[in-house]
């Protein structure tokens, strides 16, 4: 079978400016040879050949690559749509205007809550005053501004203050998304959601979109099947995409299906390195990305093997799974399960 392309979401450097206590990558420091600019130039080439169709350019802070205006320029000569994610110290007018050149009009920018708490979390005193006013600076330069929030126990509280701040800030698309326990997060385990708190983020999430002021959204790693799942995405679920649409870059050239599975060996999940062998053969070996390509509902266990919904979930998101019980036979975050369990359906 042969695998399409769609999306791709590059670390261009693990380099950072902020000390996230949540980062799933323990940010900070660059990794150990990152890629030169030659070689992710061939990145950007691979991903045309494989009909990559969006790129979300991450970090680590990715204004902080040396060379990240020139693998922008490559992907946009492409006609790759390319989607920045910043913590949002570097929006500046100077890079705002490089963006502007390349033709790139759309930003993401992280938010996790009002000010003090944003702050503690981000590890950066007076990081949201500073992001709000380059917010500011960035609608006054026609960009189209997104807010990504990474929703852990310290800050569930503070959802439905977060909404009415971008709401004033005229921010029309915001995503939300769970903390998992990998990289920091592991070692600030408070952090992780119960799932009646997850259960009741989902019913939130799902009232604001039902609001239609903010065009909200979530990742992969909410759900998936419940009650009000048509409340909660614009089109069911079908599964983990990483390795079938949706691959991985390391700033180090390691290839992953989800940057987002980490496991205690570094070398875990990684189905190559571009210094051995190019992005285009990895991703056409049939042997690449079994755990993702490969999985059947006979290798589903517990309450996965058994549900309804097998032949599509298949146990749900990858990295949620792999984060709790370090495979991905089956799901303890899933909405449906829950509600199962709960006898709420």
């Amino acid at each position: 079978m042969e695998y399409r392309l769609s999306t791709a979401v590059w670390e261009l450097t693990n380099a950072c400016n902020a000390n996230c206590i949540h980062c799933g990558s323990k940010s900070g420091d660059r990794r150990i040879n990152e890629l030169t600019e030659r070689e992710a130039l061939k990145i950007c080439d691979d991903l045309k050949e494989l009909g990559c169709q969006r790129i979300s350019l991450i970090g680590g802070e990715m204004f902080l690559s040396p060379y990240w205006e020139n693998i922008c320029a490559r992907l946009v000569d492409h006609g790759i749509r390319v989607s920045p994610l910043t913590n949002g110290l570097l929006i500046n007018e100077s890079n705002l205007d490089k963006l502007k050149t390349l033709g790139i009009n759309n930003i993401s920018i992280s938010i996790d809550a009002l000010g003090p708490t944003h702050d503690y979390i981000r590890g950066v005193p007076g990081i949201f005053n500073k992001i709000v006013a380059n917010i500011k600076l960035a609608q006054q330069k026609d960009f189209l501004i997104g807010v990504n929030t990474a929703v852990s126990a310290l800050n569930i509280d503070e959802i439905p203050a977060l909404y009415d701040l971008l709401r004033n800030l005229e921010i029309p698309i915001w995503q939300l998304q769970i903390v998992e326990d990998m990289g920091n997060a592991s070692q600030n385990p408070e952090l992780c959601l119960t799932i009646e708190q997850l259960y009741q983020l989902a019913k939130q999430i799902a009232d604001f979109r039902q609001r239609k002021e903010i065009k909200t959204s979530i990742t992969h790693n909410i759900g998936w099947f419940c009650s009000f799942e048509p409340m909660l995405r614009n089109h069911p679920f079908t599964g983990c995409l990483a390795g079938r649409t949706v691959v991985g870059i390391e700033s180090n050239g390691n290839i992953r299906g989800c940057l987002s599975i980490m496991g205690g060996d570094p070398r875990q999940n990684v189905e190559g390195n571009v210094r051995e062998c190019s992005l285009v053969d990895i991703w056409r070996d049939p042997e690449s990305f079994t755990p993702f390509r490969k999985r059947t509902v006979e290798g589903l266990t517990g309450f996965c093997a058994e549900c309804q919904y097998r032949d599509l979930c298949r146990g749900g998101c990858s990295s949620v799974a792999y984060s709790m019980i370090q495979k991905f036979s089956e799901n303890p975050f899933c909405l449906y399960r829950y509600e199962v369990e709960k006898g709420l359906i």
